[in-house]
Protein backbone atom coordinates (compact mmCIF):
# COMPACT_ATOMS: atom_id res chain seq x y z
CA UNK A 1 0.00 0.00 0.00
CA UNK A 2 1.96 3.21 -0.91
CA UNK A 3 -0.72 5.86 0.01
CA UNK A 4 -3.43 7.08 1.70
CA UNK A 5 -5.75 7.34 -1.31
CA UNK A 6 -4.90 3.24 -1.64
CA UNK A 7 -5.99 2.14 1.68
CA UNK A 8 -8.90 4.50 1.55
CA UNK A 9 -10.07 2.70 -2.46
CA UNK A 10 -9.24 -0.62 -0.18
CA UNK A 11 -11.73 0.88 2.83
CA UNK A 12 -14.51 1.95 0.63
CA UNK A 13 -14.61 -1.85 -1.65
CA UNK A 14 -15.30 -3.25 2.18
CA UNK A 15 -18.12 -0.93 2.72
CA UNK A 16 -19.76 -1.40 0.01
CA UNK A 17 -20.17 -5.01 0.13
CA UNK A 18 -21.36 -5.51 3.30
CA UNK A 19 -24.69 -6.76 3.54
CA UNK A 20 -27.72 -4.52 5.16
CA UNK A 21 -25.69 -1.67 6.32
CA UNK A 22 -26.86 2.03 5.39
CA UNK A 23 -23.61 4.53 4.84
CA UNK A 24 -25.22 7.53 7.42
CA UNK A 25 -21.45 8.65 7.17
CA UNK A 26 -18.08 8.33 5.01
CA UNK A 27 -15.42 11.25 5.43
CA UNK A 28 -11.94 10.84 4.22
CA UNK A 29 -9.85 13.21 4.95
CA UNK A 30 -6.29 13.80 3.35
CA UNK A 31 -4.01 15.10 5.14
CA UNK A 32 -0.95 14.37 2.96
CA UNK A 33 -0.27 11.55 0.40
CA UNK A 34 0.42 9.11 3.22
CA UNK A 35 -1.54 10.47 6.20
CA UNK A 36 -5.29 10.64 6.84
CA UNK A 37 -7.83 10.22 8.72
CA UNK A 38 -11.39 8.10 8.08
CA UNK A 39 -14.79 8.63 9.96
CA UNK A 40 -17.26 6.04 8.54
CA UNK A 41 -20.81 4.84 10.33
CA UNK A 42 -22.51 2.14 9.64
CA UNK A 43 -26.62 2.16 10.53
CA UNK A 44 -28.01 -1.62 10.45
CA UNK A 45 -31.96 -1.99 9.43
CA UNK A 46 -32.35 -3.16 13.30
CA UNK A 47 -30.84 0.38 14.69
CA UNK A 48 -27.59 -1.39 15.59
CA UNK A 49 -24.67 0.89 14.69
CA UNK A 50 -21.02 0.77 13.62
CA UNK A 51 -18.65 3.71 13.70
CA UNK A 52 -15.17 3.16 12.67
CA UNK A 53 -12.48 5.74 13.09
CA UNK A 54 -8.94 5.73 11.79
CA UNK A 55 -6.22 8.32 12.04
CA UNK A 56 -3.18 6.45 9.78
CA UNK A 57 0.25 7.23 8.19
CA UNK A 58 1.81 4.94 5.22
CA UNK A 59 5.36 4.67 6.10
CA UNK A 60 7.35 2.51 3.72
CA UNK A 61 4.38 1.32 1.81
CA UNK A 62 3.09 -0.45 5.37
CA UNK A 63 -0.11 1.47 7.40
CA UNK A 64 0.29 2.47 10.60
CA UNK A 65 -2.56 3.64 12.83
CA UNK A 66 -2.11 7.11 15.27
CA UNK A 67 -5.44 6.23 16.77
CA UNK A 68 -8.58 3.95 15.85
CA UNK A 69 -11.99 3.81 17.14
CA UNK A 70 -14.23 0.55 16.08
CA UNK A 71 -17.64 0.83 17.91
CA UNK A 72 -20.61 -1.38 17.67
CA UNK A 73 -23.78 -0.94 19.62
CA UNK A 74 -26.97 -3.11 19.08
CA UNK A 75 -30.63 -2.01 18.41
CA UNK A 76 -30.77 -0.59 21.97
CA UNK A 77 -27.84 1.60 21.53
CA UNK A 78 -25.94 -0.96 23.97
CA UNK A 79 -22.08 -1.46 23.63
CA UNK A 80 -21.58 -5.03 21.89
CA UNK A 81 -17.95 -4.24 21.20
CA UNK A 82 -15.32 -0.87 20.93
CA UNK A 83 -11.83 -1.65 20.06
CA UNK A 84 -9.60 1.43 21.04
CA UNK A 85 -6.14 2.23 21.60
CA UNK A 86 -6.83 4.92 23.85
CA UNK A 87 -4.37 4.71 26.11
CA UNK A 88 -6.67 4.76 29.58
CA UNK A 89 -6.02 1.23 30.47
CA UNK A 90 -1.98 1.03 31.09
CA UNK A 91 -2.71 -1.74 32.92
CA UNK A 92 -3.68 -4.41 29.76
CA UNK A 93 -1.09 -6.47 27.96
CA UNK A 94 -1.80 -4.97 25.04
CA UNK A 95 -1.35 -1.34 26.17
CA UNK A 96 -2.59 0.94 24.47
CA UNK A 97 -4.12 -1.65 22.36
CA UNK A 98 -7.37 -3.42 24.10
CA UNK A 99 -11.33 -4.44 23.32
CA UNK A 100 -14.25 -3.20 25.50
CA UNK A 101 -16.88 -6.45 25.79
CA UNK A 102 -19.73 -5.40 27.25
CA UNK A 103 -18.62 -4.94 30.67
CA UNK A 104 -15.27 -6.24 30.34
CA UNK A 105 -12.16 -4.02 28.82
CA UNK A 106 -10.08 -7.59 27.45
CA UNK A 107 -5.94 -7.01 25.92
CA UNK A 108 -6.07 -6.99 22.18
CA UNK A 109 -4.25 -5.77 19.26
CA UNK A 110 -5.93 -3.79 16.96
CA UNK A 111 -7.71 -5.59 14.19
CA UNK A 112 -8.39 -4.84 10.51
CA UNK A 113 -11.65 -3.22 9.62
CA UNK A 114 -11.95 -6.69 7.52
CA UNK A 115 -12.03 -8.55 10.80
CA UNK A 116 -14.19 -5.82 12.47
CA UNK A 117 -16.93 -6.47 9.88
CA UNK A 118 -16.90 -10.20 10.05
CA UNK A 119 -17.21 -10.12 13.90
CA UNK A 120 -20.18 -7.99 13.32
CA UNK A 121 -21.31 -10.01 10.66
CA UNK A 122 -21.10 -13.20 12.93
CA UNK A 123 -22.85 -11.38 15.94
CA UNK A 124 -25.87 -10.07 13.28
CA UNK A 125 -25.71 -14.06 12.01
CA UNK A 126 -25.95 -15.73 15.70
CA UNK A 127 -28.76 -12.45 16.54
CA UNK A 128 -30.83 -13.69 13.27
CA UNK A 129 -30.77 -17.52 14.66
CA UNK A 130 -31.71 -16.58 17.87
CA UNK A 131 -35.17 -15.20 16.82
CA UNK A 132 -35.66 -17.73 14.84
Amino acid sequence: MNSVEEYFNHVQQLIDHTPDAAIERYEEQRLSENRGVLRIRLRFPDEALLEISEAIVIVAGEPHWIAYRYHYQGPSAELVFRYDNAPHHPEIPTHPDHKHFRDQVLGNPRPSIDQVLLEVAAIRERARQSKV
